[in-house]
């Protein structure tokens, strides 16, 4: 009987335990998570994004649009 009361009163106070354990677990990560943020953070400003240049040829236009290059006598007699 005594050795049922003794574990019964490990058994509670390692669970009181938990609680406080679980909390600083919880506060220890977050440093190493904030570390995660800056580093990704870095690493976005430091790498050049592939194929931005690809890109940036592909969308400039061959031709001149309305507003850079054309004058009205450039337009058809409908329009005018």
């Amino acid at each position: 009987m005594l050795a049922v009361i003794g574990g019964i009163v490990i058994i509670l106070g390692a669970a009181a335990r938990i609680p406080n354990a679980v909390a600083e677990l919880i506060r220890a990560c977050i440093p190493v998570i904030n570390a995660f943020h800056e580093l990704r953070t870095a690493l976005k400003r430091t790498t050049p994004q592939a194929g931005q240049k690809e890109l940036e040829e592909q969308f400039e236009p061959s031709e001149p649009t309305f507003s850079e290059g054309r004058t009205d006598d450039d337009r058809s007699p409908a329009v005018r």
